[in-house]
């Protein structure tokens, strides 16, 4: 028997089918459903994010197109788009949240994780809505409607931890319900000063790199080493045992490093961290590092299409992000679209793959080998 590989299917191989029901059934998302279940409710929404649809009839029509592939889909017949609508504004955006952390750990027991020098950059970023047609999102000065936290690993350049809040969360506040994780160097901006958090972060036995506030108040104890490339440190201890209020200051009296970068034409750069291990330079260049996390933003934004959304509920937004998230993660899972596509930059790869998707990526044998026909005529993925 012969079977011809598609990049759909192999792009959804990555997703255990009896993980994806188990999580189904925690939340009781199939629960007396008929037409349309979860699973293919997140095919569909998963083929408009590769293909990046700008509506629900289009996803609607890509699925009808293809109808004899619906059986491998796990689709049993067409696709409605009002029962389409009505399930990504109602099932559990929640499933598809848990479904994200099981490929992370799926992709965290592979051969292909490195867990040597972990380095995770945390940040947000604003999903900004229309308040006529989102008028359940919470307003601030700078973003009106949702914003998504991150903990991006660099050194796997892949999100490992995400979650979804209101405008009005704090980035720290989010930071701090995080779990700490010994021997990672975590990198943030001036948004996520807490001298607090920087104290669990020590006493877990992890590092931190980020940028020192300049009203805080410090007594150096060693002199300023200048070393090359406008790049100097010193020693220094915090001396505010109450920064405000009853809160006290776990982290005054400990030692810490500060790194200062010059910069032309703009004042220095000022960075703090616990770790003294790593040379002056290292630390700047991390800190540099942490504009990966802001290209990955970027890159989701504009190639998953997270600035149009497919539904005006909560639900539905939070369900197109969880789901825009786990397409990152399987096309970074398909290690053999990688091998294939490896002289492609990300920018071009999910272009050729969403116009690739039901063409067979090779052939395979099954149980007796057959010799080939050198007449029957054979099909490849040709980028």
């Amino acid at each position: 028997m012969q079977e011809y590989n598609t990049i759909i299917g192999k792009l959804l191989a990555g997703i255990n089918r009896k993980k994806f029901k188990s999580i189904v059934n925690k939340y009781r998302g199939d629960f007396a459903v008929k037409k349309l279940n979860c699973w293919e409710q997140f095919v569909s929404v998963f083929l408009g994010q590769i293909t990046q649809s700008t509506s629900l009839r289009e996803i609607v029509d890509l699925i009808k197109f293809h109808s004899n592939q619906q059986y491998h889909l796990g689709i049993r017949k067409d696709v409605a788009r009002s029962t389409l609508a009505k399930a990504n504004e109602t099932r559990d955006w929640h499933i598809y949240r848990d479904l994200f952390y099981y490929l992370i750990s799926k992709l965290k027991n592979s051969n292909y994780y490195k867990t040597m020098e972990l380095v995770q950059i945390i940040d947000s970023t604003p999903i900004n809505l229309d308040l006529i047609k989102h008028p359940w999102a919470e307003t601030t000065m700078k973003v009106k409607g949702l914003k998504t936290h991150v903990v991006f690993d660099l050194t796997n350049k892949v999100p490992v931890l995400f979650d979804i809040t209101g405008a009005r969360t704090n980035d720290i506040t989010w930071a701090k319900t995080t779990e700490i994780q010994q021997g990672v160097t975590y990198v943030a901006d001036r948004g996520y000063t807490d001298y607090n958090w920087w104290f669990d972060i020590n006493s877990k036995g992890a590092f931190f790199v980020t940028r020192l506030k300049k009203d805080a108040k410090i007594k150096e104890l060693t002199k300023l080493q200048t070393i090359t490339n406008g790049i100097s440190s010193q020693i220094f201890v915090l001396t505010n045992k109450r920064p405000g209020g009853s809160r006290i200051n776990n982290y005054a009296n400990i030692p810490l490093k500060r790194v200062i970068v010059e910069r032309e034409g703009r004042s220095p750069l000022i960075l703090v961290t616990n770790d003294f291990s790593r040379s002056d330079s290292e630390i700047a260049e991390l800190y540099k590092q942490r504009w990966q996390i802001e290209l990955f933003f970027k890159w989701v934004k504009q190639n998953l299409k997270i600035k149009k959304f497919l539904g005006k509920s909560e639900n539905a937004i939070r369900t197109q992000i969880c789901i825009a998230l786990i397409s990152f993660v399987l096309l970074r899972m398909a290690e053999e679209l990688k091998e294939v596509c490896r002289e492609i930059t990300s920018k071009n790869l999910l272009k050729i793959i969403g116009n690739s998707l039901f063409n067979c990526l090779k052939l395979r044998d099954y149980g007796r080998k057959r010799y080939k026909n050198p007449n029957q005529l054979q099909f490849e993925w040709v980028l």
